[in-house]
């Protein structure tokens, strides 16, 4: 019950753009996302304390700055340039990318109906993650319960590093699971690869595992990209857990089906069905 008093409806905020935030360079083209998540294209050609101006085809816009989300570089020559933003890009399947949301977003997540996780980012650079299941026949006092804080930041332009820490315990139970990690993150123009490392530990044990793990996304289309998300598990006489499947996106949700193998000697066909959605906020 240690995460009940963690569940909250998250004022929506975002970062406030500065105008140290503002690159002007009129030969330069960039995506500029509004407060409701619209978006304008074409080059910025000044900026002051309150505004930057921005020229659209012809013709010239003011854009308060206390209404920007975001600015971007965009390269109109490059497919899919001006593709929305992959909405769940903080995430493979069960597995955290280092790429960390963005001060004031958050999601939530339903993993299998029954499995329910809410994130949200106090910072650009800090998150918490809450969950809890609602598993039918188990009573509310016994479902599991899960809090996970996570630290992700930009490096160097496209590389991040991240980790975290988490505790999941059933409700009743004398210990939990105690989870942390740290992983690296490449970005590319359609793509993303992640590899880390994990280490679980019972709460009231000096004794433990680790694994590593590796995956990644490649966007086919805007609204369509394949994600595996693999795992090596060196204590385990069958270390290797595999999995495959495509993520369908809109501007504000993903949907994930995908196929789970838990070890190269397992006789489950073409895996384990993975179904999930991720609604942000």
């Amino acid at each position: 019950m240690f995460v009940s008093s963690c569940l909250f409806f998250p004022v929506i905020l975002f970062a406030q753009i500065t105008p140290a935030d503002v690159v002007v360079d009129s030969n330069k083209t960039v995506e500029i996302t509004l407060a409701d998540r619209s978006t304008l294209i074409g080059n910025i050609i000044s900026v002051d304390d309150n505004e930057l101006e921005l020229r659209k085809d012809a013709t010239r816009i003011f854009v308060q700055l206390s209404q920007i989300r975001s600015i971007r570089e965009v390269d109109l020559t490059r497919k899919g340039a001006l593709w929305f933003e992959n909405p769940n890009n903080s995430r493979l399947f069960f597995s955290p990318t280092a790429r960390p949301l963005k001060k004031g977003d958050g999601y939530y997540q339903n993993i299998y109906v029954f499995f329910n996780n809410f994130a949200y980012a106090a910072t650009d650079n800090i998150a918490v993650t809450a969950g809890f299941t609602l598993l039918p026949t188990v009573r509310l006092t016994e479902q599991l319960y899960f809090l996970t804080g996570k630290f992700g930041m930009e490096v160097s332009p496209n590389n991040y590093l991240g980790g975290g820490l988490g505790l999941a315990t059933a409700g009743g139970a004398d210990e939990g699971l105690v989870i942390g990690y740290a992983n690296y993150t490449r970005s590319f123009h359609r793509a993303s690869l992640t590899g880390g490392v994990a280490g679980f530990t019972l709460s009231d044990s000096d004794a433990g595992t680790y694994a590593f793990y590796f995956g990644g996304d490649y966007r086919v289309s805007q609204r369509v990209a394949l994600v595996t998300e693999n795992f090596i598990f060196p204590e385990s006489p069958d270390p290797f857990g595999i999995s495959y499947g495509v993520r369908l996106m809109g501007q504000r949700m993903s949907f994930d089906l995908a196929y789970f193998q838990p070890g190269l000697g397992s006789d489950v066909g073409f895996g384990i069905p993975y179904v999930d959605v991720v609604i942000n906020f």
